[in-house]
Formats: C-alpha cells, structure tokens, sequence
C-alpha cells in the first residue's frame, strides 16, 4: 500500500521535470554514472541523466494527499486502466504492448493557477518491461519505465535519502533482475541473469540503457528506446555495445583500439612530439603491433611509431621515417608533405 504523499507528489514533479525538459538543456543527476551517447565517464558525483530523471529528487517535499494506492478498488478497473493506458502509449509512442494494467494513483493539482487532473497508471508490456503513464491534460502526458524508476530509488538510498517506495508492482517488475530477465526470454536471447546494473539515459535520445550478466559469462545491454517510431527495443552484447560507447562492468570487454588509444600510448611513453597530424599505417604481420606516422615540430624527421597493445609482448618503438623505411618498409606520408 503506498501513501497518497507519494502518488500525487511523484506526478506533480513528472509535470515540473516535463515542463523543465521544454524550457532548458538537460541537467545532471547521481542517477547515472555513464552517458552512452557521447562515450565519456561522467565526474564521480554528477551524473548524466535528462531531466525526466531529475523529477525523481522532488517529490520528497511535495505536500498533497490523497487515498492509498488500492489495486483491488472497483472504481480502479483493470480493464479500465488497460484502456487508458493503451491510449497513453499510443499518444506518446511508448515501445510497449501493454497485457495488463492498474491505476497507481491521481487527483488535482494546481499549476499555473489552473487545476490539473491527474492520472497515473502502471502498465506491464509483453516484453517484459513496464512503464507508469501519466495523464495530465491539456499538458503532454510522460511515461516513466520501471527501470529508470528503480534506477531512483537506488539513487535516495545511495545518498540517505529515505526512499519513496513507488515502485512497479505487475507480474514481477518490482525487482529489476527478474524484469531484465522476462526482457531477455522474450527477447530469445538465453541468460540466466545473475546480476542487473542501470547504466543511464542518452541525451541524443532518450535511450535507457541497463546491463545484465549471465551465468555462463555472457553479459548484455538492454536498449529501451524513448519511443517506438524510429527504434524498438533491442539486445546487445556487451562486445558490441562498446562500439556504441557502452562499457559493461559486470562482464570483461575489450576496448576497441581507435586511433586516440595509440595517441594515449605515445604519451604514456613520454615521446616528444606534439602531433599536427597522425596517420594509422596498420599492423605489423609478424609482431602485430599498431604502426602510425605522427608529423610533429619537435621531430623534423618524421616518426614512426610501433605500439603493442593488450597481452602483445613486444617492445614500444619509435623511430625516424628513413630508419622505418628501411628497416620494416614504412614509407611516410605526412613528413614528405613538409
């Protein structure tokens, strides 16, 4: 049974954290620890969350009351909910196929001087994942995922904030490791999840993003796009989403080499050169070291790097472009255009 508290104050700041989305660009939250669209690790205290995610720290203070979340109330029909709540997702193209569904709370709430009804149902999708929709007319109505949720009220309890127990309560979607795994089965993709992470929401998007790991040492990201016009819901191997950005924690991945790691290795190894260009020659067929030609102020000769990368043994190498023509047939580029 949850408090009115929570049901009306949880709706009120999805209206503030919606009109907030309209007016400005997206602000931090600790929600996140990573933001897969633009690959880059966030400070060790903000995150990278939209503002829709932002509405989560609000409604702490909120003052409105209402009746206890009853789901066995008559005048809270489940068939009546389910209704509701398909048009809710059809008006916001929501990537859910909702199979049941319940109201989780409402009410009026004065905004702007002008009284709001407001409605909030929970619907479980046939893909295992599951979304609370909010009406609120004439605003836009929001959709919140169970994950993103969750992914909330760990956040209160990381930072001591008692949380507000408004969580997903349809056919097992109250623990994110269960729901992960229904997404997974209906997905048929086999894993038998033994640990769950939320990774975060893309700014480009929208895009949720959260991990599992399996048993057997596989380990997976599941994409829940924002909505379904463009994109559907979608299975990647942590392998894989590295490309995208995306780096698991809870399963070993190897880093794609790109041609910036082999101009971090150049500085790890404190070469002198400034490079004002930098070519990718390739790799070398017996050592199969990264070879680049980097043309740099501090090196009039040209330089030629040789770089292991990973578990290779072999040495780090640098030498001029004459001695790397003669020695492994390297012929520059860059320092010729000098």
């Amino acid at each position: 049974m949850r408090s009115t508290t929570i049901v009306l104050a949880f709706v009120f700041v999805v209206f503030l954290g919606w009109v907030e989305a309209q007016a400005g660009p997206p602000a931090s939250t600790p929600v996140a620890p990573f933001a897969p669209t633009n690959a880059q690790p966030c400070p060790a205290i903000a995150g990278c969350d939209t503002p829709l995610m932002k509405q989560f720290d609000l409604y702490h203070d909120m003052p409105f009351k209402l009746l206890a979340r009853d789901r066995e109330a008559k005048k809270w029909d489940k068939e009546f909910a389910l209704k509701e709540s398909v048009k809710l997702i059809q008006a916001m193209s929501v990537p859910c196929e909702p199979v049941e569904a319940e109201q989780a709370g409402g009410g009026k709430v004065e905004v702007g001087g002008h009284m709001l009804q407001v409605s909030v149902y929970e619907a479980g999708c046939k893909s295992g994942t599951g979304y609370f929709l909010v009406s609120q007319p004439p605003q836009q109505p929001v959709a919140i995922s169970c994950f993103a949720a969750e992914a909330a009220r760990v956040a209160d309890l990381a930072k001591g904030v008692a949380p507000d127990g408004f969580t997903c309560e349809l056919s097992g979607r109250r623990d994110t490791k269960l729901m992960a795994a229904s997404v997974l089965k209906g997905a048929g993709t086999s894993c038998d999840v033994n640990d769950y992470r939320w990774v975060g929401v893309s700014y480009k998007n929208g895009m949720e993003f959260s991990e599992v790991a399996c048993a057997g040492g596989q380990g997976y990201v599941i994409e829940v796009p924002r909505t379904s016009v463009a994109e559907q819901l979608a299975i990647v191997g942590c392998q894989d989403a590295v490309q995208q950005g995306i780096l698991c924690s809870l399963t070993s991945v190897t880093k794609p080499v790109t041609l910036q790691t082999l101009r971090e290795a150049i500085k790890e190894h404190g070469v002198e050169c400034e490079p004002a260009q930098t070519r990718y020659v390739g790799r070398e067929g017996q050592g199969r070291r990264y070879v680049i030609e980097m043309q740099c102020p501090q090196q009039p000769k040209g330089l030629v790097a040789f770089i292991p990368v990973g578990d290779n043994t072999k040495p780090f190498e640098t030498v001029d472009c004459a001695t790397a023509a003669t020695r492994s047939a390297v012929q520059c580029e860059l320092t010729a255009k000098q």
